[in-house]
């Protein structure tokens, strides 16, 4: 199948961005064959059996990527406020009561998700399912991903350590009786944790096809040392991206004090853990130090600014961490911690929050910053820049097309800018992922 954009203003996004007035995108089967300008397109043009899209009226990007959101939680947009991310926790997944779903419920929850993102203009999403050791979850998620024809990248979370010993000062404040039945809840061993991850993957993973299987310990907190190493070589083995909470409130801070006398970007690096296919999701209470460890690492970084604001958990040092070499994703979050799968409201709220408190304009975040890290910046964080991530010719035809119509690019000035202040993800009209519209 061929799919010529022709006409529109095309933004390929990358590290060597171009802007082309009437440019014209060739696809050939699910890659970009040839970018340019419209007047170049000549013979292409007459190529039997092709698919004309008219983007005169368009601005052609590169599509969105989601590299933090947890889609378990789509029933649940709406249901919490002013609650910080400890409290929020045990409404949204206390450690007794929780009904147990099936397949197809977990299906068509993850479907939702993925609906709201296509809509918004994502044509990849790094889907961290929060739902500890049943295989239905991620089957549910994974066939879903497949037959809307999102490219996902799934993660298989896994812990080992008991409720009471992931947080500073617990057992010592709970009650004798309670703290026996926390410590009678079930947690499934390292061997059998990774035995379902390897499960999972074998059945799944497909990133030819547009899903891949990863491995997430859900933060060192709750880990053992030989379940995040564990984690970390089988990354390194697959070729993998891996993905752990890290930092996102400053009980964490304090937890990792507490519990080791260091940080947990410290306990990671001397674990052998930070490396350029890891992302740190929040990373807002990071150090100096561990800023410098992260970039020096090559490590990513997801910023999630919508839950952060609304749990109050705090601001990523984004400036800090890019200029000490990290990679900076953008992520909505938990549908319940940020309330939407709209990538768009985070890119605006990525491009607006980091000029509060700031006085220095120079160290402010740019709208260009903030599509940097929803496109280049996602597809480090999902092990996947050679394919996705800007429009090139060679890489997977993961394409948007916005209407410039739209009230928000009206006049249109700068569309980027526009992009981050102005629209809103009802201005996108078409979305072709891996060469399908």
């Amino acid at each position: 199948m061929s799919i010529l954009v022709r006409g529109g203003l095309v933004i390929t996004g990358g590290a060597g961005g171009r802007r082309i007035d009437r440019g014209a995108v060739l696809v050939e089967g699910n890659r970009i064959a040839w970018i340019g300008e419209d007047k170049d397109v000549g013979a292409r043009a007459d190529a039997p059996g092709i698919t004309v899209i008219d983007a005169a009226r368009s601005i052609v990007l590169p599509g969105l990527i989601n590299a933090h959101t947890h889609s378990n939680e789509a029933f649940e947009q709406g249901a919490y406020d002013n609650m910080p991310l400890e409290v929020w926790m045990m409404h949204n997944g206390p450690p007794f009561g929780m009904p147990r779903l099936a397949e197809r419920d977990h299906y068509m929850r993850t479907m939702l998700c993925a609906v709201e993102s296509i809509r918004s203009g994502v044509t990849t999403i790094q889907d961290d399912i929060l739902t500890f050791f049943e295989p239905e979850a991620v089957n549910g998620a994974a066939r879903a991903y497949r037959d809307i024809g999102l490219r996902a990248v799934v993660t298989v979370t896994m812990l080992d350590c008991g409720f009471l010993d992931r947080r500073p000062f617990l057992r010592e404040l709970v009650p004798a009786d309670l703290a026996s039945e926390l410590d009678a809840l079930p947690v499934p061993g390292r061997a059998e944790q990774i035995g379902l991850f390897m499960d999972h993957f074998k059945r799944w993973h497909a990133p030819d096809r547009g899903l891949s299987i990863i491995p997430a310990p859900t933060s060192p907190q709750r880990c053992s040392n030989e379940l995040l190493q564990e984690s970390a070589d089988i990354a390194a083995r697959y070729d993998l991206a891996m993905h752990i909470h890290t930092d996102e409130t400053k009980t964490q801070a304090v937890a990792a004090r507490h519990f080791w006398g260091k940080s947990l970007v410290e306990r990671l690096s001397e674990l052998g853990v930070l490396s350029p296919r890891l992302s740190l999701n929040h990373g807002i209470w990071l150090t100096p130090k561990d800023i410098s460890l992260v970039g020096r690492a090559g490590c990513s970084v997801t910023h999630n600014p919508l839950s952060n604001m609304k749990l109050g958990s705090g601001v990523c040092p984004v400036r800090a961490l890019l200029d000490a070499g990290a990679n900076v994703a953008l992520g909505t979050d938990g549908l319940s911690s940020s309330d939407t799968a709209d990538l768009m409201e985070a890119l605006r709220a990525a491009a607006l929050v980091h000029k509060l408190g700031g006085f220095d304009p120079e160290r402010w975040i740019s709208a260009d910053a903030a599509f940097h890290m929803s496109t280049h910046g996602g597809a480090c964080s999902t092990n996947m820049v050679k394919d996705v991530g800007s429009l090139e010719a060679g890489k997977k035809a993961d394409i948007i097309l916005l209407d410039r119509d739209a009230w928000g690019f009206i006049p249109l000035n700068d569309p980027i800018r526009q992009l981050a202040y102005s629209v809103t993800s009802e201005a996108v009209t078409h979305s072709i992922i891996d060469g399908a519209s």
